[in-house]
């Protein structure tokens, strides 16, 4: 999950900090730290991808992600608390 306060000082930064982070570049920088990013099918289906980095892969057969009704109590705790846990309400930036 990644997002952009509505309080950041430098919010385009932060914008092309995230531009990166989704380009060819920054999702193979994933990836070599032995992560599956998000557009994994994309980079392979382009052939973008070393083989020897798509071996040293982890097997994610069996991997269980959330539904979206998890997701969306997920945020519902965290708008709830975040202020109590972090100390920055987030009411306002809603």
């Amino acid at each position: 999950l990644q997002a952009i306060s509505a309080y950041a000082p430098h919010p385009n930064a932060a914008k092309l900090w995230m531009e990166f982070l989704y380009s060819d570049e920054g999702q193979i920088i994933w990836m070599k730290g032995y992560c599956h990013p998000i557009r994994e099918p994309d980079l392979r289906a382009r052939n973008v991808v070393p083989q020897e980095l798509l071996d040293k892969l982890p097997d994610v057969s069996g991997a269980v992600f959330p539904t979206n009704d998890q997701l969306v109590q997920g945020k519902e705790a965290i708008v709830a608390n975040w202020d109590a846990v972090v100390g920055a309400n987030v009411t306002d930036a809603q």
